[in-house]
């Protein structure tokens, strides 16, 4: 039972210690700068680029199946997908280099409905300078990194939504 509980725990350390290793783009995304476009599969194999979105606002979290944190956030993404409470807002969860098969049963067991984008390259990683996990990218309309949220966060909130309905004003 404990081997069961530890095993997956060490895994993920070891792997995002080898993760983590490298260092991110130098020219990767700037809070202020324009964000890289990038064009994803996603787990049902259509393709997705950042630039399609542009006149929206767009949260583009990265994240891992095997990262805790990252699990917890992403019920908090769900919940803002689904709430009409901000306008014009497209929410997109990037997962982190894992097959399209680990995450497809992910999301099923999790039944998510957001816009889950595969990085199975690591290219969208590399440049936006991706080193840890959760991290979160909010574009605005024009296509600017507005800010950038290292760790989980609660994007459900009255707080955040205010935020993102400020956005792009």
């Amino acid at each position: 039972m404990v081997l069961g509980v530890v095993l997956p725990i060490v895994a993920g350390l070891l792997y995002s210690a080898v993760w983590r290793a490298s260092p991110p783009d130098k020219a990767g995304a700037a809070v202020g700068g324009l964000a890289p476009d990038f064009t994803l599969t996603d787990i049902s194999g259509r393709q997705l680029s950042l630039r399609q979105l542009r006149g929206r606002k767009v949260l583009i979290a990265v994240w891992a199946s095997w990262c805790p944190p990252c699990r917890a956030e992403l019920t908090a993404l769900q919940r803002l997908h689904d709430s009409p409470a901000v306008d014009n807002l497209t929410v997109l969860a990037v997962n982190a280099g894992e097959t399209q098969e680990q995450i497809a049963a992910f999301v099923l067991q999790q039944q998510l409905s957001l816009p889950v984008l595969l990085d199975t390259d690591n290219g969208l990683q590399q440049r936006y300078g991706v080193y840890q996990l959760p991290l979160a990218f909010l574009v605005d309309p024009q296509g600017r990194i507005v800010a950038r949220h290292l760790g989980v966060r609660d994007w459900s909130t009255a707080e955040v939504i205010a935020e993102l309905n400020r956005m792009g004003k």
